[in-house]
């Protein structure tokens, strides 16, 4: 899980919400009529772009590029999350239409046509992210309103890095980072468990996740091995360096690569 970074909000959204501040999701999402159906459009090709092509939970890529046309053709492994549950109308926020609260995920493994990197039995074992945390909230393990009790998004922080990757893939806290860092309005006694049980309620340690991570980890290994021998007598740091200049560009309509934090 990585820090997440929002773009600015789609001006669809905005005029629908000052049309119909008190619309549900769905009233939004199917309303042929004052703008409602563009601004769901508008909202999670924004997520996408925003989030580089990348799940906010999981970090499993979503689309093959930024563009539109390329996100829209991906959309069956898309969905956009509400954190804050967008059923809670008991406040002056309306969570359903809220910008800050929504994030562009993946399908959680819920799917059985998503195919075999994004599907795995037995469920609810290899479900995450969104799926997960639902499963959670409906199993009274979780809060309905998640906030303190796992990380949004967007409180990852870039640096230091709060997740670390035991050989078979799985996440877990990397507890030297964490305790140089306390993250304010949470409800556990240390940093490092908070991201523990974000892990946990997120279910980012599933089988399914470890499985695909490991192949990217595999790759990242051999691309490592051969830069270094294709660059004899060179820092390995500096190797290294130019295969994250390669791999992270800084152009913020390039996807970043499927599990970053990895």
């Amino acid at each position: 899980m990585k820090n997440c970074r929002k773009l600015p909000e789609p001006p669809a959204l905005t005029a629908y919400r000052q049309a119909k501040p008190a619309a549900i999701w769905d009233q939004m999402r199917y309303d042929q009529f004052d703008v409602g159906q563009q601004a769901y459009l508008d909202i999670k090709h924004t997520l996408v772009k925003g989030q580089r092509c990348l799940c906010a939970f999981c970090e499993i890529s979503i689309a093959d590029d930024t563009d539109d046309a390329t996100i829209e053709a991906k959309k069956h492994m898309q969905r956009v999350e509400h954190f804050h549950p967008k059923s809670d109308q008991n406040g002056p926020i309306n969570w359903a239409l809220h910008w800050p609260n929504l994030w562009a995920v993946c399908l959680g493994g819920s799917q059985r046509y998503a195919g075999e990197d994004h599907y795995l039995e037995p469920l609810p074992d290899n479900l995450s992210c969104d799926a997960f945390k639902d499963h959670q909230i409906d199993t009274n393990k979780l809060p309905n309103s998640p906030e303190g009790w796992i990380l949004a998004p967007d409180e990852v922080p870039a640096f230091p890095l709060l997740f670390q990757f035991d050989p078979d893939g799985k996440p877990e806290p990397h507890t030297q980072n964490c305790a140089t860092l306390e993250l304010p309005n949470h409800h556990y006694q240390d940093t490092a468990t908070l991201v523990s049980k974000t892990i946990e309620h997120l279910n980012l340690g599933c089988m399914r996740l470890n499985r695909n991570r490991l192949a990217v980890k595999t790759v990242l290994e051999k691309q490592i091995k051969a830069a270094r021998e294709q660059s004899p007598g060179i820092d390995p740091q500096i190797v290294l360096f130019n295969l994250a200049q390669r791999w992270f560009s800084d152009d913020v309509n390039s996807p970043w690569p499927e599990f970053f934090s990895l």
